[in-house]
């Protein structure tokens, strides 16, 4: 948004969770409200045994909503918490407000930061498919709608929308989404003789700055959550000259939207693929504990339960005496194999290559190839890309017979190389 919308924050701290849990969410809710470019006027609190039907916040709190935003001429309001249709409408009756809750702000985080047009579509159906179980009266017809946060995206086609034309835009979207995908599969399989790596963690952890330091891009970088929604990779430079590449993924967070999960399916299979995870964590933040299983409970979803993971504690810079160095024992003690260091001044990166190459040489499988003597490009290839042990030319088959240590990408294209050629053979005879 070009201006920033002057808005009030909500939130209900309930049975559910301790005062201190609460708190930290509605940072979290500040936060993203800053994202999302707003002007927060002012945030009410209110402690419910559990949150009302019809209002979701007591009678007495929406009035006093009411009054302040008539006074202060704040015509948003965002919910920390997910609302019921009704809950929305009767909010909005009460108060004559917009009303957003966290889902919605957080979709419309992601249409205003996707840049690709892929990120665009899925973002786009994410937003239908919420809008499909949210229909309010606002989504009756959008040629009214000028903007604003909840709206973004597909707010902006100009068409009357209903269930059954939310189905249809959605079937559209799949299918161009799909195309894409198949794009996407085929980069993926050009880089399968590689091994790659794919950095995750929570919005805001850092990976965007160390993805920079590892491969000398200049990925867009910025104090606030999900700044870079795109995932983007590239090469790694490898001391044992070994063919690497990094993805830079979107960032997770704690109640992360189901349907961005869904809709984001393509993006995250580069996590799914990947052969190392480095998660990413912000070892400046209070409650980094939560972060990480906010994380984890993300790769979870999406099946990645027996991936190689690594954690890489960031943002050392950030702390410093004996609070650094009691936290650090104590996250070496419950990780043992992590690295700490810093992405934005570069120390303790060569820890972090070292801890990659390591994964590199563990992946390696000894084995033993015969490569025919016609192929002397492949067997060219092999010196260059995997350690050999014994390279012996065998004249009764004529073929090289060569004991290395290779890793499984390379090994699995070269195989096909070979059964490749002795298929063209036979065919050819």
């Amino acid at each position: 948004m070009s201006n920033r919308e002057k808005v009030f924050l909500v939130g209900v701290v309930s049975g559910e969770g301790s005062k201190e849990h609460f708190a930290e969410s509605m940072d979290e809710l500040r936060k993203l409200a800053d994202t999302a470019y707003c002007t927060i006027i002012q945030t009410f609190s209110q402690a419910l045994t559990r949150p009302k039907t019809a209002t979701y916040i007591g009678s007495g709190k929406l009035q006093e909503i009411k009054r302040s935003a008539s006074v202060s001429h704040v015509h948003t309001l965002i919910f920390n918490n997910n609302l019921s249709p009704s809950q929305s409408r009767n909010i909005s009756d009460v108060t004559g407000c917009n009303v957003v809750d966290r889902t919605e702000l957080i979709l419309d985080i992601f249409a205003g930061h996707a840049k690709t047009k892929q990120a665009k579509l899925q973002v786009e159906l994410a937003q239908l498919e919420y809008a499909y179980t949210k229909l309010k009266n606002k989504w009756k017809h959008l040629s009214r709608i000028q903007g604003g946060i909840g709206f973004r995206g597909p707010g902006e086609t100009q068409i009357e929308i209903d269930r059954r034309e939310i189905n249809k835009k959605t079937t559209t979207l799949k299918k161009r989404i799909k195309t894409i995908e198949q794009v996407s599969v085929t980069k993926r399989n050009r880089r399968k003789n590689l091994i790659s790596i794919a950095l995750v963690g929570y919005t805001n952890a850092g990976k965007s700055t160390l993805f920079n330091r590892l491969t000398s891009e200049r990925r867009y970088v910025a104090d606030r959550l999900f700044a870079t929604l795109d995932s983007k990779t590239r090469a790694l430079r490898s001391e044992m000259k070994e063919k690497l590449v990094v993805t830079d993924t979107i960032g997770f967070i704690r109640k992360l939207p189901h349907r961005l999960v869904s809709s984001f399916h393509t993006t995250l299979l580069e996590v799914l693929e990947a052969d190392l995870l480095l998660h990413v964590v912000d070892v400046s933040h209070p409650r980094l504990y939560e972060l990480i299983y906010a994380v984890d409970s993300v790769l979870k979803e999406i099946k990645v339960e027996t991936k190689n993971i690594l954690i890489v504690f960031n943002k050392i810079d950030k702390v410093s005496g004996n609070y650094y160095k009691f936290k650090k024992k104590e996250l070496m003690i419950k990780y043992p194999d992590s690295v700490f260091i810093s992405a934005k001044n570069g120390e303790g990166l060569e820890k972090l290559q070292a801890k990659i190459e390591e994964f590199v040489q563990k992946s390696k499988i000894n084995t033993e190839l015969h490569i025919p003597a016609e192929l002397p490009n492949l067997l060219s290839f092999l010196h260059k890309n995997a350690e050999i042990e014994v390279s012996e030319f065998r004249d009764t088959t004529k073929t090289f017979l060569v004991k290395l240590k290779i890793s499984g990408q390379l090994l699995e294209g070269v195989k096909k190389q070979i059964a490749d050629y002795k298929l063209l053979k036979y065919i050819n005879k």
